[in-house]
């Protein structure tokens, strides 16, 4: 479904039915605000270094700007990491904040691992971005083997992780993790 400069797919639907569904901590607020807070981080300094966003797509791996022209590998790869850096920056802050109050902490452990998670060595996400526009940057010819290998290793350990967790807690959600890594490639 498209609405102006919106598209809303159906794997971001799905999803945030599953995430209703398994919220039995309320958590469903924290992790969308911990998401919201990590794009602003992209989108501030994109809007500063001169970019647009030409539109925004809602999917089952979350949300993807998509920016009208190119910044440059430098403004680009500042515009990517911006986003991880707000999520630990947030992270720390709410930790950090005097008198915090106990409604505070899930969303400070939200930021930390929102930030942690998109750093990874992986095609879809923060990380992975970043390590494809430094490759590209400095003339690597073998950009997509590394961007493949990283991504192969970093899906088996965090499938392997889950579903070493799943087994361990017989916890449904964590298995559903696994699948989901595993499906994503």
């Amino acid at each position: 479904m498209t609405a102006g400069r919106v598209t809303v797919c159906a794997g971001f639907v799905l999803l945030v039915a599953v995430l209703i569904y398994l919220d039995q901590g309320s958590l469903l607020f924290v992790v969308f605000a911990a998401a919201l807070l990590h794009e602003l981080g992209h989108y501030i300094p994109l809007k500063l270094l001169g970019g647009r966003v030409a539109r925004l797509e809602l999917t089952g791996g979350g949300l993807n700007m998509v920016t009208s022209q190119p910044l440059g590998y430098g403004k680009e790869i500042l515009t990517v990491l911006a986003g991880p850096v707000t999520s630990l920056g947030f992270a720390l802050l709410f930790s950090l904040w005097d008198g915090m109050m106990e409604e505070q902490m899930p969303l400070a452990g939200m930021c930390l691992s929102h930030g942690v998670f998109n750093l990874l060595p992986v095609r879809e996400l923060d990380g992975g971005r970043a390590l494809e526009l430094a490759l590209n940057a400095a003339g690597c010819k073998h950009t997509r083997t590394v961007l493949s290998v990283t991504t192969a290793v970093m899906v088996f350990i965090l499938a392997a992780l889950c579903g070493y967790l799943a087994w361990k807690t017989r916890n449904l959600s964590l298995a559903l993790a696994m699948i989901y890594i595993l499906t994503r490639r």
